[in-house]
């Protein structure tokens, strides 16, 4: 059978119809619009924190020291326990002191037997001379010795007062109701009252606890200035280095009197609650300080946010779902979030766009964003 066989005029028409409907059928359909995750800009009262990095003190916080020297022969509590006024913690040898206290209280008896001699001279003289039996001299030898050894047996009492304050120097006890940290000296150990071996241990009345942080001096105004509006600072929180929050709020002390030159900064002390003992002295935890609440901000998601050379742009999804480039200026971050000033307003939508290439102009599909659990946990803080 033979092949069909077209006209030689038209061949070329059949071959461009060909081409035309194979390129037709090849020819890929465009992509649908890309999803955008977005939020609704909404307006709200934004409380405006700030974090200080601080140190934990006791109430009061009292070093042990020692005031004599000798051999540690007792240490009578248990580290980190509590103590209670006047319980007896270390014992150092007494055995130097009582000696010296037993030679003073000789001492003691002989001068007090020299005053009652030098007093019965001075009571049989006394008479005689008033007869004219003794002379005068006598008289005022006698007045003298009896005022001598008065003096003498004075300056004794004193001295076994001081050899037996001394020797109580030997029994160390708590000053105060207290925690009592750990110890620096063992048993058997040489304790001199001199130098950094002197300080056996602190015990922290921990009822309340103060907490020292530094601010520098731009914020120490700021809050002079709060202060004369009639604006206090109220709301105190700590938090702990494992990132959970005190569960009872601060109130502030004091601060010093004076700008430290070389850091610039004022140091300003804290009081917190704690009832449970959980707080030790000598923590490093954080400060969060409510410094005022911002009135109708707008807030959005800092991924939101995209910054070129110092300038802040977000991506806004208009009316017909195109996404539109949009200059804005940043205020405060406030965790996951940043306050925005000026060129957002209320009702408007802002695409989350990440690390989706999604162009300015492009029609996308938008879908309500939703935020990591994690991230909402995490507590608002402002970073200068």
């Amino acid at each position: 059978m033979n092949a069909l066989k077209l006209p030689k005029p038209l061949f070329p028409i059949f071959l461009f119809l060909t081409i035309f409907c194979s390129c037709k059928k090849e020819q890929p359909k465009a992509p649908p619009p890309m999803q955008a995750p977005f939020v609704t800009v909404k307006s709200e009262d934004v409380p405006i924190y700030k974090d200080f990095a601080g140190q934990t003190f006791g109430d009061l916080d009292i070093e042990l020291i020692a005031r004599v020297d000798g051999i540690l022969t007792g240490i009578h509590f248990k580290e980190g326990q509590r103590v209670k006024k006047g319980q007896l913690l270390y014992t150092i040898d007494p055995l130097e002191y009582d000696t010296k206290v037993e030679q003073v209280r000789g001492q003691v008896a002989a001068s007090q037997s020299a005053l009652a001699n030098a007093d019965e001279e001075l009571k049989r003289i006394r008479p005689l001379a008033e007869m004219n039996a003794v002379s005068k001299r006598e008289l005022d030898a006698a007045v003298a010795k009896e005022k001598a050894a008065r003096s003498n047996y004075s300056s004794m009492l004193a001295s076994l007062k001081n050899q037996q304050i001394e020797r109580s120097y030997a029994n160390i006890k708590s000053p105060i109701d207290g925690v009592i940290g750990l110890s620096n000296a063992r048993l058997g150990d040489y304790i001199t009252k001199l130098g950094n071996a002197s300080k056996l241990n602190t015990v922290s009345k921990l009822e309340k606890v103060r907490v020292q942080f530094t601010v520098s001096e731009s914020d120490y105004l700021r809050y002079q200035k709060q202060v004369k509006a009639g604006e206090r600072i109220t709301d105190l929180q700590l938090i702990l280095s494992d990132g959970s929050t005190h569960p009872y709020k601060g109130s502030l002390n004091f601060s010093d009197t004076k700008i430290d030159p070389t850091t610039g900064t004022v140091t300003i002390e804290a009081q917190f609650p704690n009832p449970d003992g959980t707080l030790r002295s000598g923590q490093f935890a954080k400060v969060r300080v409510l410094l005022r609440t911002q009135k109708d901000a707008i807030v959005v998601p800092q991924k939101a946010v995209t910054e070129i050379q110092g300038l802040f742009q977000v991506s806004i999804i208009d009316n017909k779902n195109t996404i539109q480039t949009r200059m804005v200026e940043v205020g405060q971050k406030i965790g996951v979030d940043w306050i925005i000033t000026k060129g957002l307003k209320a009702n408007e939508k802002v695409a989350i766009i990440g690390n989706q290439f999604i162009q300015p102009g492009s029609t996308v599909v938008p879908v309500p964003y939703v935020a990591d659990k994690d991230k909402k946990q995490i507590a608002s803080s402002l970073n200068d």
